[in-house]
């Protein structure tokens, strides 16, 4: 049953407004609440991209015209005003339309051929979101009051719940050209962070969990950034290039900023991010005067079920008493190797049951699963490639089964030594049952798809087999070799050509590491946490004695962090120190999130005898460069009593 609309976000919103809505920026503003209410994805305006009140035209397309047809309508339109401002800049101005007159004059009596010949390659077309936004408000209802309490309990701003609007309509399935995904749209990189992403569970597509790491991604912007303005533009810009536009212009003006930044990668998208948030903020909460009366999907309950073991979702399905068709809609974090039997739902992944399920009901349920369909570990693809350092034991481990076991399915003894590149046979998961030395259960009791699993030493009955699965190794995937599937085709924009697509996705561009790996002028670098001399070492090409002669420091001295380290590039070049230490960052910080995501953060207060080493020890053994991280502007090495800090909140993450 529908919902009427009521007042979308005006309802969560507080009395007092953290964004600012300056004058200059209003043009803008303006401009994107047009293409959010009158402009349909049937149309566009051609227009100039930097003063958006100049819309050349407006576009208008057969619905039933290809892409290509599109974009050959959209590049015409482009060379006829090229060619007008060429007419403009000769001097040409007579026997002019009055729709070019009305060009000519919006550039003012005071315009050089110079203005009109650089207008040129201003010159862009948006595409229209009207229908869009429109089907976006029906669907927001759905979860606006769960977006809202969660924003709220995280001290966010609610305002930022209208931030869907411009990412992805509210559609939780849609995809990006460039990979972002989910009703809030994070690249995989960002949103490791906070989340799971991999083949077999991808959170950017549940909205729930997608709703609390753009919570926690908010908080961390305007940790570093102070503004709230600043942390939205960061949600599409990165934080570390809005840090750098603070420095250089020496302001946290949202004005200032979008009008007079000019960082390489801080284009159209990146400079229209917070005026096309507050356009988007101003039609949801005036929904029906610019759409009329609004009719919204209802708020969908369910009730979240921590799983306690490895299961195969029909078994959860036929315990649980739901419709696979419905268990699907409403997790659709799952990826299709769960849906197909090829993996099972993990264990500690909270699976979401329709309506409000009691908890007696729900212990029931869990009851009525025999112990031969659930599982210690997950459900494999019969192999594992040794990777360096690995034994025996601990691939057992980590499959769920005693090295006994394993061994015994490779035909070796116990004793059995593997070696780097090895491929190690992996059997069918013990199930509870065959741990508490019941006969093991059929493959028809443990299977949802008949070869689902099964090892290589089983043939497979005689029945069709599912879609090959994707390869999962045992242990946690390396962070390079950490598989998403690909994309499908993206819901949301399949009429879009290349020059029409609408503002691009929230994917920070300078991701959400903010740290300076770069080299100064005077070839000094600040040491941040997790380097040694030694890594300068072998950045540089110089032996660690040279550096520290060229330092002054004493044979037994440690750099330490934030000490200003003096460099020789006489063997490598700055910038290529510069990728060999900012990859040695990334591949570090990569690997703890493939195991970890941020789920808060908490203030701490600085006490007598406190280092940065036993604050982090303390605190859940935090990595080093992960408190520095999310306080960029404390000094570690003179910590003032009583002074707080941030500290990230972590919690593992199950990725079997």
């Amino acid at each position: 049953m529908l919902a009427p609309c009521l007042h979308g976000l005006a309802a969560f919103a507080d009395e007092a407004d953290p964004f600012a809505h300056p004058a200059e920026l209003e043009p803008d503003v303006r401009f994107w609440i047009r293409v959010y209410t009158e402009v349909t994805t049937d149309q566009g305006l051609i227009h100039d991209d930097w003063n958006l009140k100049l819309v050349y035209e407006v576009l208008r397309f057969d619905p039933a015209s290809s892409p290509a047809q599109r974009e050959r309508r959209v590049m015409e339109a482009k060379a006829r005003y090229a060619a007008l401002l060429r007419r403009f800049a000769s001097g040409a101005t007579s026997e002019l339309t009055a729709h070019e007159r009305r060009i000519l004059h919006a550039f003012g009596e005071k315009a050089t051929p110079r203005d009109y010949l650089d207008a040129i390659d201003r010159i862009r077309f948006q595409l229209g979101q009207a229908d869009r936004f429109h089907e976006g408000l029906i669907r927001a209802a759905a979860w606006e009051t769960h977006i809202a309490r969660v924003l709220k309990d995280r001290g966010v701003p609610v305002e930022i719940a209208a931030l869907p609007h411009v990412e992805s309509s509210f559609n939780p399935a849609a995809y990006s050209k460039v990979g972002a995904a989910g009703l809030w749209q994070f690249m995989p990189s960002t949103a490791k962070r906070f989340m799971r992403v991999d083949g077999i569970v991808d959170e950017r597509l549940d909205p729930y969990s997608a709703t609390d790491a753009a919570a926690n991604l908010m908080l961390y912007n305007y940790r570093l950034l102070g503004s709230w303005p600043l942390a939205v533009t960061a949600y599409n810009h990165g934080p570390g290039g809005l840090r750098r536009a603070q420095d250089e212009l020496g302001t946290s003006d949202i004005a200032v900023i979008v009008k007079r930044y000019q960082g390489a990668t801080f284009g159209f998208a990146s400079r229209n991010f917070y005026v096309a948030f507050l356009a988007a903020l101003e039609v949801d909460r005036n929904a029906e005067k610019y759409f009329g009366p609004l009719t919204r999907l209802p708020d969908t309950e369910n009730t979240p079920v921590d799983l306690p073991d490895y299961i195969a979702v029909s078994a959860l399905a036929k315990a649980f008493k739901v419709d696979m068709g419905a268990l699907k809609v409403l997790n659709p974090a799952l990826r299709p190797p769960i849906w197909s039997g090829a993996r099972l739902v993990p264990r500690g992944y909270a699976l979401r049951l329709p309506g409000i399920q009691p908890e007696s009901e729900i212990a029931a349920a869990l009851a009525r699963l025999p112990p031969a369909q659930r599982y210690v570990a997950q459900r494999n693809d019969g192999a594992h490639r040794v990777r360096k350092g690995e034994t025996l034991a601990a691939i057992a481990a980590a499959s769920g089964m005693s090295v006994a076991r394993l061994a015994a399915a490779n035909g070796w003894n116990g004793t059995h030594a593997v070696a780097r590149g090895d491929l190690v046979r992996i059997p069918l998961p013990a199930s509870r049952a065959e741990g508490a030395g019941q006969a093991p259960a059929t493959l028809a009791e443990n299977a949802t798809t008949p070869a689902a699993g099964i090892s290589p030493q089983a043939p497979p009955p005689a029945a069709e087999p599912p879609a090959a699965p994707e390869p999962t190794p045992v242990h946690p995937p390396e962070p390079a070799a950490e598989k998403v599937p690909p994309p499908p085709r993206e819901p949301v924009s399949q009429r879009q050509t290349g020059s029409a697509a609408l503002l691009p996705a929230g994917s920070p561009t300078g991701g959400t590491d903010t740290t300076n790996y770069g080299v100064s002028d005077n070839d000094t670098v600040i040491v941040q946490a997790e380097e040694t001399l030694g890594h300068f070492s072998d950045w540089t090409g110089i032996d660690s004695q040279t550096l520290r002669t060229l330092n002054k420091l004493h044979k037994n001295a440690q750099v330490t962090l934030g000490r200003k380290l003096k460099l020789d590039f006489s063997k490598v070049s700055a910038a290529q120190f510069t990728e060999a230490r900012r990859d040695y960052h990334h591949h570090l910080q990569e690997a703890f999130f493939a195991a970890h995501r941020i789920a808060g953060t908490v203030n701490y207060s600085v006490k007598r005898g406190d280092s940065l080493w036993t604050i982090a020890r303390q605190h859940g053994d935090l990595p080093l460069w992960l408190v520095t991280q999310y306080n960029p502007d404390a000094d570690f090495n003179d910590m003032r009593l009583g002074a707080t800090i941030t500290l990230p909140q972590v919690v593992e993450i199950n990725r079997q």
